[in-house]
């Protein structure tokens, strides 16, 4: 999951609906983003996230176009992909957007995906789920975050544990959260619809996708898509849907330059070959070989590439990228999955190489740079590991893992009072807030006669001892 504070001003003005201060008051910024990191803990626990380093940069890219297109007074925003092949969709506290690799597999277009994503963006600045358990501020941090967990991850199950959750803790407020629920979704839909036009997508992608949601739910009463049951939608929906996408200017879906294949298109085939075993990889690369390959588009020598890398063919999987990487050098994902693929052949010096050229396009792209720094590291070269992971982290732009592979870094060069202190951050961002102290202690032990250092880590150990009394008291 990527962090990132969206500074750049809103491209287009969103005329928001005042919300007021309610609540605002019963959750501040910083009790919120308390709260989010408890939140994803769970999340963390409970459900298998997508680590595939090229996905994730997509989807998080896709949110911060949307997001800019409004204004999200201060609220920034980390998006991740569940590996789940139902249909669904999450916002949670401090801006964390979940998406199931489902719902992007059924989204016909970017559009339609990003409907969803602009629908669960709207609820986050609008702070609906906080408007709606303002009947819970007596409660510690803890248990609010429980309950967020229980209606998000309950719902996982069936929704038989959120349910019970909620049925027992928040009783007699539930009828009053239906009726939010319903105005909720309705801000949800209008807000999103503004954010689909200015980003220049179509503003009928989002009734689109709804329709295709209820019609599967119709044919299939059994299977009705996990998003139904937290975001019901009705035909009057749809209508009220079109209706507010008639204001806007339509615009046709876009499509990409015939034989290049969308940004779309290339992130659902790379999660679709990731999601088979290998020993179902090794019949399609069988069939692919006894065709001349020659014409195929890029799109399917892309899909045959990353089969290939799969499946350990690291020489025939970069023949099929070179050829992709001549068509389009800049096409970020064939950069990517090029760069993956010599770092798994052991060729560290190509993937140097090209990642370098690379990085003067796209010079704080996260992705790249840690492919670098896990490439330089791979070659015995620490020091240029760490240099690359440390500029990366004051762009702003970081996840937790990248303090995780910093401090390998820093452990490979000998610096051991650092290396825990990175240690440190990887654990505080996955709000493991013990494990974080004992290693900042760890590094606190290693400063030597640095008293500044060691002032600075005392200050951490300090806030981070404060926050795990504050998550278990009332905010």
């Amino acid at each position: 999951m990527i962090c990132l504070a969206l500074a750049p001003p809103p491209l287009f003005a969103s005329d928001l609906p005042d919300i007021g201060n309610s609540s605002e008051l019963l959750m501040s910024p910083e009790d919120e983003r308390r709260l989010g990191m408890e939140f994803m803990r769970q999340v963390r626990a409970s459900l298998k996230l997508v680590d595939d380093i090229s996905s994730k940069e997509y989807i998080q890219a896709l949110g911060e176009k949307l997001a800019s297109q409004v204004d999200t007074r201060g609220q920034t925003f980390t998006f991740f992909i569940v590996d789940d092949s139902t249909i669904n969709a999450f916002a949670g506290p401090a801006g964390y957007i979940g998406v199931h690799t489902g719902l992007i597999m059924a989204a016909r277009n970017e559009g339609e995906l990003s409907s969803v994503m602009a629908h669960e963006i709207a609820h986050v600045i609008q702070r609906h789920l906080f408007r709606s358990i303002e009947s819970t501020q007596s409660m510690s941090m803890a248990t609010i975050g429980a309950i967020i967990a229980a209606i998000l991850l309950g719902s996982q199950a069936g929704g038989q544990v959120g349910e019970a959750v909620l049925a027992s803790t928040l009783a007699g407020a539930q009828q009053q959260q239906l009726s939010y629920s319903r105005a909720h979704e309705q801000e949800a839909d209008r807000v999103g619809i503004e954010m689909l036009a200015s980003a220049g997508y179509n503003p009928n992608d989002m009734a689109d996708f709804f329709e295709t949601l209820l019609q599967a739910s119709k044919f299939n009463q059994h299977s009705i898509p996990e998003f139904l049951l937290t975001h019901p939608v009705t035909i009057s929906r749809i209508a009220d849907t079109r209706g507010r996408a008639a204001s806007y200017k339509s615009v046709p879906d876009k499509k990409p330059a015939k034989g290049e294949p969308s940004a779309f298109d290339l992130v659902k085939t790379r999660l679709e070959v990731l999601s088979v075993k290998n020993a179902q990889q090794r019949p399609i690369v069988i069939e692919f070989e006894k065709t001349q390959n020659e014409n195929v588009n890029h799109l399917k020598l892309y899909e045959m590439a990353l089969r290939y890398q799969e499946l350990g063919s690291f020489a025939r999987a970069q023949q099929l990228l070179n050829r992709l990487l001549e068509a389009e050098p800049q096409r970020l994902a064939y950069i990517l999955a090029a760069a993956e693929n010599e770092i798994d052949a052991n060729n560290y010096e190509a993937a140097i190489k090209l990642l370098n050229r690379s990085i003067l396009i796209y010079p704080d792209n996260l992705a790249l740079n840690m492919l670098h720094a896990r490439a330089s590291l791979l070659d015995n070269n620490p020091s240029t590991a760490i240099r690359v992971l440390e500029n990366q982290i004051r762009t702003g732009r970081y996840e937790a893992e990248t303090f995780k592979l910093l401090a390998s870094a820093r452990q490979k060069a000998g610096h051991k009072s650092e290396a825990y202190e990175a240690l440190g951050n990887y654990y505080q961002s996955l709000g493991e807030f013990n494990t974080a102290i004992n290693h900042f202690e760890e590094a606190l032990k290693e400063t030597g006669d640095n008293q500044f250092r060691e002032l600075r880590l005392k200050a951490i150990i300090k806030q981070l001892k404060g926050d795990l009394i504050s998550n278990h008291t009332a905010p």
